[in-house]
């Protein structure tokens, strides 16, 4: 390490630069500093880029579930339909009828509830 240390500054003093060990320390914390910034603009921008991927792939899933969602409602819609549900009957063996009977049961008459005494 000393004899780097020793290379290094005699290739500084042939350069003709003075260089101070606190000028010499400013500047390369200033290039680290820099090197630094750029590593985590670069991180920055690729997390981004990512993200911003991932982004477009759920908006397309998104754009995609409505398009079925729509078509399902349609299907439904059909489906429910008075005719259709008609067809349907019919095909089951239901037919219709021109007269509605209603049939009127004699009223049952129902115990009295008494909660305080047991069911029987």
């Amino acid at each position: 390490m000393a004899r780097f240390a020793n290379w290094a500054g005699h290739a500084v003093k042939q350069t003709g630069w003075n260089l101070k060990p606190r000028a010499a320390l400013s500047g390369l914390a200033l290039v680290g500093g820099v090197a630094l910034l750029a590593a985590f603009y670069l991180a920055l921008s690729s997390q981004t880029a990512v993200l911003g991927r991932r982004l477009q792939e759920m908006e397309e899933e998104r754009s995609q579930i409505v398009r079925e969602n729509a078509y399902l409602r349609d299907e439904i819609a059909r489906a429910a339909s008075a005719s259709t549900l008609l067809e349907r009957a019919f095909a089951s063996g239901y037919v219709t009828t021109g007269t509605v009977r209603f049939m009127s049961l004699a009223p049952v008459l129902m115990p009295e509830f008494d909660p305080a005494q047991p069911p029987p």
